[in-house]
């Protein structure tokens, strides 16, 4: 089977998925210990040809894809030998750099060893770092998707190189007119938004609640925690960069998308809920400025946007720096539920949802509540997209009804709710949308 690597003139090669298919099987009862070694050579010997090399990498990143890790630790030098040989800037051909960035990615699970050595980290990240630089898209994108995936494996190690090359290269993604490298550049700042948030969940654990996470990396000191397992805080600094790019991706959606299609603008919006959610208050002064100066713009694309960073911001910042902001924009979202673009009702029904269910008190208002179930119950006649966020809202909203009733007694049922005078209007009304 070895022998057919390289022999082949399409591509994926079928070889290389048959070789993996048996180690898989051999390797972890100790069987072909010759394997490695002898696909480490393929790759390495210098009279190799470029489809021997493919697809040797092909099968390395297939066996290191759906074997447990363990059985490869002793291996774990040799492969990735075989891997960065492959993705080293000075390789010729681009189906080359991209098998062996594919096999990288799958091998960074049991490369820990590696990564804790800093010569070693050094030469790994540089050689991904360059890798994210090639002309070829499907390279770049795979490079990209290392970062991301090592920022997650790796978090505690990446200081070094933050300032010099992650944050400029993800960055640089970040703007691109190519869906794949964008994505993967927003990706990678939410996996950063992920892990902080990780750590300082574990800084409150060992510690009583704090306020802020600014405070987690002190905290972990005061506990003899090491302080690379803490925070650095790399969203909360980026803040001021990340967030324009991120609500100018928001202007780029497609009036047709489908529900089921992910791109750069739901990415972003995915995005700018974490950075929320990690960052807390920090995020408010970067992002209110877009929504106020695009929510009446004549651009639906820009309305929408403006919305839609609105709704993601209503999570982890203070109730109380928010609930001002929320009544001062409820005329307008109730306006918005009536614009003439289907994709900005859809955004506005499920902020309304987001209000309803995250600060209630906001849309719970004597001087709003009657607008606002009158446009969401006419929201309830309206396209399939809007009503399904209109019949969120009225589940937040009648939660919220009930538990700001002022019972006479707490024993009691109370006798009546904001939402009664509406009861049955309501009712009628989801039960035509059932039809």
């Amino acid at each position: 089977v070895l022998q057919t690597l390289g022999t082949e003139t399409y591509r994926p090669s079928s070889a290389s998925q048959c070789v993996a298919g048996i180690a898989c099987a051999e390797i972890p009862v100790n069987q072909w210990p010759e394997l490695i070694p002898q696909l480490v050579a393929n790759v390495t010997d210098p009279s190799s040809t470029e489809h021997m090399k493919e697809s040797t990498l092909e099968a390395i990143g297939y066996i290191c894809q759906d074997i447990d890790p363990e059985h490869l630790q002793d291996n774990a030098n040799q492969i990735l030998t075989a891997i960065i040989q492959g993705m080293r800037k000075e390789e010729p051909s681009n189906n080359v750099k991209l098998a062996a960035t594919n096999a990288l990615l799958n091998s960074l699970e049991f490369t820990k060893a590696n990564f804790d050595k800093e010569t070693e980290r050094h030469f790994i990240m540089q050689v991904v770092c360059e890798a994210t630089q090639c002309p070829d898209t499907r390279v770049r994108v795979a490079a990209l998707q290392n970062l991301v995936k090592i920022m997650s494996l790796y978090y505690q190690y990446m200081e070094t190189y933050m300032g010099p090359a992650l944050f400029a290269i993800t960055i640089e993604a970040m703007k691109s007119d190519i869906d794949e490298v964008a994505l993967q550049g927003i990706e990678f700042w939410s996996n950063v938004c992920d892990e902080e948030m990780d750590l300082a969940i574990e800084a409150t654990e060992v510690m009583p609640p704090l306020r802020h996470l600014r405070s987690a990396g002190r905290q972990a000191s005061e506990q003899g925690r090491p302080p690379e397992h803490t925070s650095k805080f790399y969203a909360k600094g980026a803040l001021q960069y990340l967030v324009p790019i991120l609500t100018q991706t928001l202007t780029k959606q497609d009036e047709n998308d489908d529900d089921d299609d992910w791109n750069p603008c739901k990415a972003a919006g995915v995005c700018l809920m974490l950075l929320a959610t990690c960052c807390e208050d920090d995020v408010v002064p970067h992002v209110l400025p877009f929504i106020k100066e695009h929510i009446k713009h004549p651009d639906w694309r820009y309305r929408d946007a403006s919305v839609m960073a609105f709704g993601s911001i209503l999570e982890g910042p203070e109730l109380n720096q928010l609930k001002p902001l929320v009544i001062q924009a409820m005329p307008t979202l109730i306006e918005l539920m009536k614009d003439p673009s289907v994709v900005v009702r859809d955004t506005t029904a499920w902020t309304l949802g987001r209000i309803c269910d995250l600060l209630p008190e906001a849309a719970i208002n004597e001087v709003y509540l009657a607008p606002l179930l009158q446009c969401l119950i006419e929201g309830l006649g309206a396209e399939p997209r809007v009503a399904s966020n209109v019949c969120w809202a009225f589940s937040s909203l009648a939660e919220a009804a009930y538990e700001a009733t002022d019972a006479a007694d707490d024993q009691e049922e109370p006798s009546t709710y904001c939402l009664s005078s509406s009861f049955e209007l309501i009712v009628q009304k989801l039960l035509e949308t059932t039809d």
